[in-house]
């Protein structure tokens, strides 16, 4: 099992905006240590940041290759079904995400990355339909306390003509 390394250098070298650098950096770690995810899942993040989406896809899969542990896999589904839908392969990400929601049921962050993908699929009645029952079922959204069995109800049947 690979182990999770101490990326603070490569966060502080992001957030202030020097991901070239960041990017020299890592991929030197990555010689050391070439089939660690997270080094993988890292690099492909940098690469989103540098317009190189196709190679951070390519980088996703290989970091799923080496068996990364359940909380760094979803994470590296979600980056890659993200960068599969921006780059127009619309198909490849859903099926991702669907299999992720399989994996990771209950996951508001993958249920907002499938609606994006919904919606991108000009599905969007499912998309809408997703998203109104992420906020619906929402604790932290009080004000909805009163309204809750209404609004559940619409996220059913939203379509139907009134």
């Amino acid at each position: 099992m690979p182990t999770e390394p101490d990326l603070t250098l490569i966060r502080h070298l992001k957030n202030h905006g020097k991901f070239e650098e960041a990017r020299e950096q890592l991929a030197q770690w990555m010689e050391q240590e070439p089939d660690n995810p997270y080094l993988e899942l890292e690099m492909g993040m940098i690469l989103d940041e540098l317009n190189r989406v196709k190679d951070a896809i390519g980088l996703y899969h290989q970091a799923l290759e080496h068996d990364p542990p359940k909380v760094l896999k979803r994470r590296i589904i979600i980056a890659l079904a993200n960068d599969l839908r921006l780059s127009g392969q619309i198909y490849d990400a859903r099926l991702w995400l669907e299999m992720a929601r399989q994996e990771f049921p209950h996951d508001v962050a993958l249920d907002l990355f499938y609606a994006l993908t919904l919606w991108n699929d000009d599905d969007r009645g499912s998309a809408f339909r997703l998203l109104w029952t992420l906020i619906v079922n929402e604790p932290a959204f009080k004000g909805l306390d009163p309204y809750r069995a209404t609004l559940r109800y619409y996220s059913q049947h939203f379509n139907d003509r009134i």
